[in-house]
């Protein structure tokens, strides 16, 4: 079972990091030199397959709201981001994923590092069910 099924719990999106690497690799393909249709569909695919494991890597991740902690846990291990003591938490959305309803929240604490909940779905909402947690 999906853990954004359980309440409080999110995936990161796929959608803009896909959107921008197809646009990075319009761009980055007008400045090459095509003298192969065969060698730029090979670079195609290469650049596909890297950006989809990149995809599969992000959607790894599950960002998860449980009392006053935010919960991540990915295929490396969780981090526990307990909601007391937080200087700053906010939305970071460019053009494209404000267009795609998604964005990255930032977690910024007293003291240690900043954590960053990368493309979410509805990021608003994620941001309200932290605030709404917080002590």
């Amino acid at each position: 079972m999906e853990e954004e099924l359980h309440a409080g719990c999110t995936k990161p999106t796929g959608r803009r990091l896909l959107i921008e690497g197809t646009i990075i690799l319009i761009i980055f393909s007008l400045f090459l030199e095509i003298r192969n249709i065969i060698d730029y569909l090979i670079f195609v695919v290469i650049w596909y397959t890297i950006l989809v494991l990149l995809i599969l890597w992000f959607k790894s991740y599950t960002y998860c709201v449980v009392g006053n902690k935010v919960i991540i846990k990915s295929i490396i291990g969780r981090k526990v981001i307990t909601l007391e003591n937080l200087k700053d938490i906010f939305i970071s959305q460019g053009p494209i994923a404000r267009r795609l309803n998604c964005g990255s929240i930032y977690i910024v604490p007293e003291a240690g590092k900043i954590t960053v909940l990368i493309d979410i779905k509805n990021p608003q909402e994620f941001l309200e069910k932290i605030q709404n947690s917080r002590p």
